[in-house]
């Protein structure tokens, strides 16, 4: 009688076991095919925009590069570049007003090819007298920060029959963060990328070795570590004898070679295109800094806003305040932003609690009539979720030197063979059923006659 029930029993798990991997097996199947342009579209762009900033200024240098300057060549003020601006485009008013070439005397890099980027600057247009709002023709202006030319611009991201290399990085950007769909074409982009993260687990899963529930039916230690250096020697690269086994080795082995990466990048995705999702995992785990999403409007900042010099010396002083206060280091500044809307300034520079110069975040935020502190925000050495999500989108843009970059090129090579493979093996399958269909009406049909 017990032999029945442990036969039973067995029999029940073996069952369960071959039902639950068949379900698997087809959701990770048709969620693969579902993925397979996305992928590929995420991977050739994503693999564009390593270089984007050096692409663009090759396909729009008369606009984007001027001379290299003496390393001891001081900028003009910012005084003195608002007015250039401003006489340049007399409607608009600065939104974002670069101070990356405020830098100390002799630590500029210098460079083989002879030139150097133009500062980078956003404008926005202004209410008339009326109350109607007047776009401006470019909002985004490339100026020489030592000449005060105003070398040109750009409506950043819209496509122009005309110059249609002026706006091909940016759009190849839209394309990759939001398939040229604005906020609907995020979402489903967000959406896809979960689809995604969810995946990883099922293929971690069905990349175990199959056994039948009878070799566990005894709780074998030892074989389950046999198992486990089995599933270990996945791992290593290995050709297969035929073009079906050699796809099905190299789709399993980047899967699994490359999921820590392939975490990281998804993750990073969900923090762009799906903050509602991200954040409700990762809240309750410790809480981000938020003092910058609930700032207050200032109604005197916006119509009484100071200058943009003295808003930048305004800046420039609380971050030094707060460095010292911390015991942090202020690199270099990087840009001024000001928000019309709210009636605030925000001063962003590079410090040491920032993971990179391109990726950094150090900022404060300030009344834009007053200079009261209203909330600061800092990468590291605050909350592990901003630590987390800081650090993952620096990797995820290839922030941190020329070794991130390699890896965002490696992957991208890595995702397009996985889609690749995936779909050479649902086609084999396809064909190989489609085969055993008529292969079956013709034996049907035989008998028949």
């Amino acid at each position: 009688m017990a032999d029945t029930d442990t036969f039973e029993r067995i029999f029940i798990i073996e069952v369960a076991l071959i039902l639950n991997r068949h379900t698997f097996l087809l959701l990770h199947r048709w969620l693969g095919l579902l993925l397979i342009l996305p992928v590929l579209l995420l991977s050739l762009t994503g693999g564009l925009l390593v270089y984007k900033q050096e692409l663009d200024q090759w396909l729009n240098a008369d606009l984007m590069l001027i001379e290299q300057y003496d390393l001891y060549t001081q900028p003009l003020s910012v005084g003195q570049l608002q007015k250039r601006i401003q006489t340049a485009y007399p409607q608009a008013r600065i939104s974002w007003f670069d101070l990356s070439f405020y830098k100390e005397s002799g630590y500029q890099q210098v460079r083989k090819s002879g030139v150097q980027p133009a500062a980078v600057f956003w404008i926005a247009g202004m209410r008339n007298d009326v109350g109607h709002y007047h776009a401006p023709v470019h909002n985004q202006i490339f100026v020489n920060p030592y000449s005060g030319e105003v070398l040109g611009g750009r409506k950043w991201g819209v496509f122009s029959v005309e110059q249609p290399l002026l706006n091909l990085m940016p759009l190849i950007y839209k394309l990759h963060y939001s398939v040229l769909a604005g906020q609907e074409g995020r979402v489903i982009l967000g959406w896809l990328t979960l689809a995604w993260l969810l995946m990883i687990p099922v293929g971690m899963y069905l990349s175990w070795p199959h056994h039948s529930a009878l070799r566990y039916s005894n709780k074998s230690k030892k074989q389950w570590r046999q198992d486990l250096l089995h599933w270990l020697s996945f791992w290593k690269y290995r050709k297969g004898k035929s073009r079906f086994q050699n796809d099905f080795f190299n789709h399993r082995w980047l899967g699994l070679v490359f999921t820590p990466l392939v975490v990281v990048f998804l993750l990073s995705g969900l923090s762009y295109n799906l903050k509602p999702v991200y954040y409700g995992i990762f809240d309750p785990l410790n809480q981000r800094q938020l003092s910058h999403k609930a700032i207050e409007t200032s109604s005197l900042g916006q119509v009484q806003p100071m200058s943009l010099e003295l808003a930048v010396a305004t800046g420039q002083h609380l971050t030094e305040m707060w460095a010292k206060e911390q015991g942090f280091e202020r690199l270099q500044p990087v840009g001024l932003s000001h928000s019309a809307f709210k009636g605030t300034y925000l001063y962003r520079s590079y410090s040491s609690l920032d993971y990179s110069d391109e990726s950094a975040k150090t900022s404060v935020w300030f009344d834009a009539h007053s200079g009261e502190l209203l909330a600061r925000f800092q990468a590291t050495g605050a909350s592990k979720v901003d630590v987390m999500t800081a650090g993952f989108e620096a990797v995820h843009k290839s922030e941190l030197g020329w070794w991130s970059r390699m890896l965002s090129l490696l992957l991208m090579v890595a995702s397009v063979w996985l889609a690749v493979t995936a779909l050479r093996l649902w086609l084999f399958k396809y064909r190989a059923r489609r085969k055993g269909v008529r292969k079956k009406r013709s034996v049907a049909k035989s008998a028949k006659n």
